[in-house]
């Protein structure tokens, strides 16, 4: 058996996105492959019995990418997303067979089809500018219209209004909100459902299907105070809007219970600002107070592991009604495990099923008897598996990269420690592929972002690389990541560089102390975006580690807060500071205000289009340390944004990782 190498990137099927017939007889999700020629992603729609019995088969053709398949109430149809057009739009498909037909033409485009309850219509996302018309909005722009305003672009400047104007991965805004459409699949009539100049993409149907209920920003003040959001209702030919909600702090997933007197959906106050757990709400649909259903379990709901492998072409874990309407099914991170609860409205959250993976996407037959799960776990890349009610039993039904049963990889073990002040840290070690008792190899820590993302039991092709290259491999959950509580999720409130830089000291401590093959003498460490900062923090604060690689990273937190797409407003809800009203403090904890500590040999790598940690934060910490004459060197990537390691060109991908164990090679060994 051999190695997995870099340039197996090029070789991996990701499975996602699955959405089960109303039967639960079959699935159709989104299958992504990287083009061998273009080096491009190519995706199509697939489709697989729940029995088990026969193999996948493709429901789509062609060299585009379909994604986001949805299923007509009567399982004849499938309607999705495809660029076919040369942007996307919805199409839909019978389940027989034949030619899909475009059902938008929408000018910038269109997105996230769902289906009325009886059929006859879908609703869907689209953009749409506060000076385009009805009939324009109807009409893909011409090639005369997009080159006269490619030109404008060149010879004019762009009018900025709004705090809020570009956003990481989408770009600038050009005065573009989203809108709520419907569409009659009859006449092929379309009606908008929403307006003003506010976002809307959050949404579910009523059971009756003459109301759509959404979560959205409708505040004067939406640009500036983000993570205020409502859930509305709406009629579905766009009139009587309605405010159910008056909270303060986000809500998202809204779903009508099957009765229709009921909306669940996830949230939660701003207790611990950014780090405060979501939790299920219940509001009834015609108004009145909000009731916090899980406020006695200590575990958010959502998915928020990290690995390289699950977000190519991006998933949803929605919260979902039972049939019952007595109980909803949703996920919740639990020490690196995705965990399928049921909530009843008691507010008792029962564990339906758990395990040792990564879910990254669910779906319920419209019985509740079939759940529908794309999943990971540290040996196996991507598969679709149905769990049977209420036996729980799991069936596996695909087998998306039977290449890897070639490949060797390395075993990886979980450990628990002790943290600063005596918390309980979960990590996972692996061993060098090559391992031999008696023998030092080095090691390479791995520090995740959010700060409130987490590593878990997830497959990740770096990690797997970084073992076959001879290293050990150890990532950890530090303070501040979800599934330990929230007392752990807030544990980095206004305390960046703290407990959170003593927990993973603390970690690699007892790596150290426990596994004699690691050679203390040629550690290096690694992280993305806070990873990335965390990193910076690092090597400014110690010379332990000979070197380091920091990934679309932090290093100033005044310029943080003027360039980043959201560091206006992320500065307060993680430091509770801005520049105006604790200078002193961003200052301190800016990795730039320590760099003339910095000697450990500094790889920094960042994407020219990452608007989240805009480059410039790479740009002035290498220049200081070339000012300081250090070893450093920077990699700069066009083409790609903030999170190019997950859904960047596959070309640079490869390119990224290539570079970055070239540099531990050098200074490792």
């Amino acid at each position: 058996m051999r190695p997995i190498t870099i340039e197996d990137k090029y070789s991996f099927v990701w499975v996602m996105d699955p959405a089960i017939s109303p039967d639960g007889s079959q699935i159709v999700y989104t299958q992504t492959i990287v083009d061998a020629e273009t080096k491009e992603y190519r995706s199509k729609l697939y489709t697989v019995a729940t029995d088990g019995i026969s193999n996948p088969r493709p429901f789509t053709g062609g060299t585009r990418r379909d994604t986001t398949p949805r299923w007509s109430p009567d399982g004849t149809h499938v309607a999705f997303v495809s660029d076919r057009s040369g942007e996307n739009q919805i199409w839909m498909l019978p389940l027989a067979g034949g030619e899909a037909t475009q059902l938008t033409r929408m000018r910038h485009g269109a997105s996230n089809p769902r289906w009325s309850p009886d059929g006859s219509m879908i609703a869907f996302v689209a953009g749409m500018k506060s000076d385009d018309c009805m009939d324009k909005m109807l009409t893909p722009m011409s090639k005369a219209e997009k080159e006269a305003r490619d030109k404008h672009k060149k010879e004019h400047a762009m009018i900025v209004d709004s705090v809020r104007y570009r956003f990481d991965a989408m770009g600038y805004f050009e005065g573009i909100n989203s809108h709520i459409w419907v569409l009659n699949i009859a006449d092929g009539s379309i009606i908008r459902v929403t307006e003003g100049d506010y976002q809307h993409a959050d949404f579910a149907w009523s059971p009756c299907g003459s109301k759509i209920v959404l979560a959205a920003n409708r505040n004067e003040d939406a640009d500036l105070i983000t993570w205020n959001s409502d859930i509305w209702t709406v009629s579905a030919s766009g009139s009587d809007m309605q405010k159910l909600t008056a909270t303060n702090g986000p809500c998202s997933n809204p779903v009508w219970s099957p009765d229709g007197s009921k909306i669940a959906y996830l949230g939660h106050l701003r207790e611990c600002y950014g780090a405060t757990i979501s939790r299920i709400w219940l509001v009834n649909a015609g108004g009145g107070e909000p009731t916090c259903l899980t406020a006695g379990f200590d575990y958010g709901f959502g998915e928020s592991g990290s690995t390289d492998m699950t977000h190519t072409a991006g998933s949803s874990l929605p919260l979902v009604w039972m049939p019952c309407g007595t109980k909803l099914l949703s996920v919740s991170n639990y020490h690196g495990r995705t965990q399928h609860y049921t909530i009843a409205l008691d507010g008792k959250v029962e564990l339906l099923v758990g395990g040792d993976c990564n879910t990254y996407g669910i779906s319920l037959s419209a019985d509740g008897k079939t759940i529908a799960i794309s999943w990971n776990n540290h040996d196996i890349a991507n598969e679709i598996s149905v769990i049977r009610l209420p036996e729980r039993e799991e069936k596996l039904l695909t087998d998306t990269n039977p290449w890897l049963r070639d490949v060797n990889l390395a075993r990886t073990e979980e450990f628990w420690c002790k943290g600063d002040e005596g918390w309980d840290l979960q990590g996972w070690l692996m061993k060098p592929l090559d391992w031999q008792e008696g023998v030092k190899y080095p090691l390479i820590l791995n520090i995740h972002g959010g700060p409130h993302n987490i590593y878990g039991f997830g497959f990740s092709h770096q990690f797997h690389t970084q073992a076959a290259a001879g290293y050990y491999v150890m990532y950890l959950n530090p303070r501040g990541g979800q599934g330990y509580g929230q007392k752990f999720q807030a544990g980095v409130n206004r305390a960046y560089g703290e407990g959170d830089y003593r927990d993973l000291m603390a970690a690699v401590d007892y790596i150290i102390a426990n596994h004699p093959g690691v050679d203390e003498s040629r550690l290096g460490v690694t992280g993305a975006s806070y990873g990335g900062f965390m990193t910076n923090w690092i090597v400014s604060h110690t010379d332990r580690f000979k070197t380091a690689v920091t990934v679309a990273s932090i290093s100033n937190w005044i310029s943080f807060f003027g360039v980043s797409d959201i560091g206006y407003h992320f500065c307060e809800n993680q430091h509770g500071a801005d520049p105006f009203s604790d200078f002193d403090y961003l200052v301190r904890i800016s990795p730039l205000t320590h760099v003339k500590n910095i000697t450990t040999p500094l790889l920094i790598v960042h994407s020219e289009q990452d608007y989240r940690c805009p480059i410039e934060q790479a740009e002035q910490l290498f220049v200081a340390l070339k000012k300081l004459g250090r070893e450093t060197r920077l990699l700069r990537f066009n083409n790609s944004s903030h999170t190019m390691a997950r859904t960047g060109p596959p070309a640079l991908r490869v390119d990224q990782h290539t570079h970055i164990m070239e540099w531990f090679a050098k200074y490792l060994g």
